[in-house]
């Protein structure tokens, strides 16, 4: 067991200074911890193992530890690992919630959303879902003060957990116990911004046990893209990219029956202009918010005690509330048509019509307006999570060599997304042609599938809306921003597990162990929501939406074996100790089956300096229950399954039968544009179960190097390759990609003399109680299938390195120096046909970035009580892919991406954190200090793009890898009593 112990120390010891910003002293800390207490160490559970007192063999396991957490004025465990290069939004606002992944962690950009394949835990158990997407988890419902450490293992780990650890396992490790009383504050101070956190652990311990109780509140500002010229320039034609203005403007742009296309600016306006984008004159992008504010505040509770010998308890209750809040953004009106003096329309004449100067004998308009009002209250979209979550752990040691745990979790997590007087824009329609159709059709049904025609006949300059001028009534103002809507997700979980472990048998090099256990789950996700109904306001016509997901259930088994083949003590030359580690789990899932995942692992200990390592695994990913969909409404995600597609080009050579539909016939030029009046489709978006899923599967192989060389002392560093590739991940195909996949041609059908009835009927799924969103048109040439399906394939192999380097002198202090960099070596993609390699590129999947290159690196010095570190965070250069870049993206015959797209400079920033530690009775171990981000205050680099669904974002910046607030700086304080 010694020689177990020997090794799994010093590999503590190097993955505590693995971590991007971990310093030596952490490193030597744990060294040093692990040689005076080897019997201790014998009880850790590292993540990525289920066998106690272990390190994981054949993984690089990145260990952030309390010193660590400190230098990083870490406010939330999401800045915290947004510091290490292998997660992919390293470097971004650690702030808002992202639509993809909530709050979860993902490594190596492998997938997002629903194909999220990182696993979060909390102390190695599950942690409740929450969000109103795919039940992705929120590790900061942990207190700061009340971790331990954070432990990050890229590589598969499904034979130890079960699902999601495709990519990986972020754990995040809690205090075992606190004895005394610790409060951290901190302020923060940004251009336009404020953020505080208070945070506090109190706690008492006792001869077998003990209790401690952390608390955090943190508040942050939100930030409006106003407050950023970088967010809300609008035309960025001056730096290279595109002008995002619009015609949506007060007061309304105008066209006309005889101007067709083209625009007049105003109502005063003589002349028109093209109705491009490069044309539009309005800047909108002012009135939103690139980063919503937050509110948090949470407790925890841990109790833990040793009944006797044998008998160990251990028991944690968390309650966490959450809110983040926006402003609303003012109502804008497309292509509206609105009816003047001389149309013949009778009550549909707006009484406040302007034709525009430059055609003063027009009588019917089409308009595009932006509805602001005098206070610039445009109501608010907030979003609120209550999560409870507690767990039971109870330990007891069978013999001297087994011992048996226990183990249970259960958690309710409620999400709520509520907008409150945001705008009516069925009101505005109605106020404007007395309908409630943009096109002013009076007996076009407002609500689909039902004959309900939404009237407000006749107009008057009571009732009626003036985008012309300023001569709107009070009443009509007001009622314009009265819309309440209300999105809501309960989610609700229940894991328990039973595991013994132990030693088998000696071999010569040492005793064989094993852990088993068995595993049952729960899961269920209630949907609840209120929009619109497309009559009035949401207070007189709305449309409701409830869906049951689940309860899922699963059974599970797992089995862990370690064999130590060499020791020190066989002589073998050039093998110091070889170990290897043979795993494996099945999972059986009630509602799509079984799935089985092995795992084999080595470690080959050269000498006392010198490790090799390696792994290969298979492992799975559970199609979230929102992305299965609701099997008693035929599948439908959200309120509506089917609806009238927007316009899409599609080539002729691809789909040849597109030439026979209306409109195309005489085109000439590669594709034919559908989807108008002249050609209407359907577009179809139902979960996954309706056509049938399967586990999304990733197999992964590692092999790495960990040195410590005594000829250098203080140094430790290691270097890793690794590859991972992922098969059948759930997505809902965007348009273009099933246009131009060969894997997915089938997707598209084309009806050249319109698809029948009877098509109609089966598409459309309504048979099983899916609905449509929209009244069908009359006749439909083509329906486009969108449905959720194992769609994704990808294949990513990249490096992982890092060094730390402690130099201690006598008279100056001790310097310390590390880095950490993943660096991607391939990262190709397909849909089931022919793979295309996406590296280095951002946008053209808008879940995750494919970026090659994410460094941080570190310089410190310390003496006596007196710390400062400075840190480099860099992101590559790479290119935009996304469909907005000015220079176009490449394809091929295929419709595959090969090349082009817009260039983005690289971005890189610096940090610093300065400390002093007081010493002496009274205030012994407290420390006060001074943190400042992106010190050089710099600008994110261009990006002709939006990644709003992130979190954070806005156009001009990619909200993945960059910050938008800009200089960040911080004073706090950590007492310690």
């Amino acid at each position: 067991m010694s020689r177990n112990l020997k090794v799994g120390g010093s590999l503590i010891a190097l993955i505590v200074a693995t971590s991007s910003f971990a310093t030596t002293a952490d490193a030597q800390g744990s060294a040093a911890a692990a040689a005076a207490a080897p019997a201790q160490l014998e009880e850790v559970v590292v993540t990525g193992s289920s066998i106690r007192g272990v390190a994981p063999v054949g993984s690089n396991l990145v260990s952030v530890g309390q010193e660590a957490i400190t230098k990083t004025a870490a406010t939330s465990v999401t800045e915290l690992v947004n510091t290490v290069p292998a997660i992919t939004t390293a470097g971004s606002t650690p702030q808002g919630q992202s639509a993809y992944s909530y709050y979860a962690p993902q490594i190596h950009s492998l997938a997002g959303s629903g194909s999220n394949t990182t696993l979060a835990l909390v102390d190695g158990l599950r942690m409740p879902g929450g969000g109103l997407q795919y039940a992705q988890t929120d590790p900061n419902i942990v207190p700061t003060s009340a971790l331990q450490r954070v432990e990050v293992l890229a590589d598969g780990a499904s034979s130890i957990y079960g699902s999601d650890a495709v990519a990986g396992v972020v754990n995040f490790i809690t205090r075992k116990t606190f004895n005394g009383l610790q409060v951290n504050g901190r302020a923060g101070s940004a251009d336009h911004y404020k953020s505080y956190d208070l945070n506090a652990i109190w706690g008492k311990t006792w001869d077998t046990g003990g209790f401690y109780i952390a608390g955090q509140y943190l508040s942050q500002d939100q930030l409006a893209n106003k407050l950023r010229p970088f967010l809300s320039q609008g035309d960025y034609r001056s730096v290279g990219g595109s002008n995002t203005n619009q015609f949506t403007c007060s007061p309304a742009t105008i066209r006309t029956p005889a101007s067709g296309s083209n625009v007049y600016l105003s109502p005063s306006a003589t002349t028109t202009i093209p109705g491009t984008a490069a044309n539009g004159p309005c800047n909108t992008s002012i009135y939103g918010t690139a980063i919503p504010g937050v509110e948090r505040e949470g407790v925890m509770a841990v109790f833990t005690n040793d009944f006797s010998d044998k008998l160990s308890v251990t028991g944690k209750f968390i309650y966490n509330r959450l809110q983040t809040f926006a402003s609303g953004l003012p109502g804008a009106l497309n292509n509206i048509t609105v009816y003047g003096p001389g149309s013949g329309k009778g009550g549909q004449i707006n009484p406040f019509f302007m034709a525009p100067a430059g055609e003063p004998g027009a009588t019917q308009e089409t308009v595009s307006y932006l509805a602001l009002n005098s206070a610039n209250d445009y109501g608010t979209d907030n979003y609120e999570n209550n999560t409870v979550y507690l767990t039971g752990v109870a330990d007891y040691k069978l013999t001297n060599d087994w011992s048996m745990t226990f183990s249970n979790a259960m958690a309710w997590s409620n999400s709520v997304q509520r907008q409150r007087n945001v705008f009516c824009s069925t009101c505005a329609v109605l106020d404007l042609n007395g309908t409630s159709q943009s096109n002013g059709s009076t007996t076009t049904s407002a609500v689909p599938g039902q004959n309900i025609v939404a009237l407000n006949l006749p107009l008057t300059t009571a009732n009626a809306l003036d985008v012309w001028g300023n001569r709107t009534s009070d009443a009509v103002l007001k009622q314009l921003y009265v819309n309440n809507t209300q999105t809501q997700h309960l989610n609700i979980f229940y894991q328990t597990k039973f595991e013994v472990q132990g030693k088998l048998f000696d071999l010569p090099a040492g005793a064989v162990r094993m852990a088993a256990g068995a595993e049952y789950m729960w899961v269920k996700q209630n949907v609840d929501a209120v929009s619109p109904n497309n009559t009035s306001n949401t207070s007189l016509g709305a449309r409701y939406f409830v869906s049951n997901l689940g309860p899922r259930k699963v059974k599970s088994g797992y089995v862990e074996f370690l064999f130590p083949l060499i020791s020190e003590g066989m002589g073998v030359p050039f093998v110091q100790a070889l170990d290897v580690n043979i795993s494996g789990r099945i999972d059986n899932y009630s509602d799509f089956g079984s799935t089985k995942n092995p795992k084999i692992a080595a470690n080959w200990q050269v000498n006392d300096w010198i490790k090799l390592r390696g792994n290969y695994a298979k492992s799975f990913v559970a199609p979230p229950l929102n992305q299965v969909g609701d099997p008693s409404q035929g599948y439908l995600r959200g309120a509506t399954g089917t609806n009238a597609s927007t316009q899409i080009a599609v080539p002729f050579a691809l789909y040849p039968e597109v030439r026979n539909v209306p409109g195309c016939q005489t085109v000439t030029g590669p594709t034919c544009t559908v989807g108008g009046t002249l050609n209407p489709g359907l577009d179809r978006s139902l979960g996954a179960g309706f056509a049938g899923v399967v586990p999304q599967t990733g197999d992964s192989w590692s092999v790495g190097v960990d040195f410590s060389p005594p000829f250098i002392p203080g140094l430790v560093a290691n270097v890793t390759y690794w590859a991972n590739t992922f098969t059948g991940g759930v997505a809902s195909p965007a348009q273009p990609l099933i246009i131009n996949s060969a894997a997915l041609h089938n997707r598209l059908t084309i009806c050249p003399s319109g698809c029948t009835p009877e098509q109609v009927r089966v598409f459309t799924n309504v048979d099983n109680g899916a609905t449509v969103g929209a009244t069908l048109p009359p006749t439909v040439y083509f329906m486009i299938n969108r449905d959720v399906g194992n769609v994704l394939n990808l294949d990513v192999q990249g490096i992982d390195a890092m060094f730390s380097y402690r130099i201690p002198t006598d008279a100056l202090g001790t310097f310390t120096l590390g880095g950490s960099l993943t660096y991607f070596t391939k990262f190709d993609q397909d849909f089931g046909d022919a793979p295309f390699s996406v590296l280095n590129t951002s946008g053209y999947n808008s879940q995750f970035p494919s970026i090659q290159t994410k460094a941080r690196g570190q310089v410190g010095w310390q003496k006596g009580p007196v710390a400062v570190d400075v840190f480099a965070n860099y992101t590559g250069k790479y290119h935009n892919w996304i469909n907005t870049s000015i220079l176009p993206v490449l394809s091929d015959a295929s419709g595959n991406p090969i090349g082009g797209g817009d260039p983005v400079k690289a971005d890189l920033t610096f940090d610093v954190h300065a400390s002093y530690e007081f010493e002496g009775d009274l205030l012994n171990g407290s420390q006060v200090y001074i943190d400042v981000k992106n010190l050089f205050d710099k600008d994110p680099p261009f990006y002709n793009g939006n990644t709003t669904g992130v979190g954070v974002g806005a156009w001009g910046f990619n909200g993945f890898t960059s910050n938008a607030l800009g200089r960040l700086m911080s004073v706090g304080f950590r007492a310690a009593f």
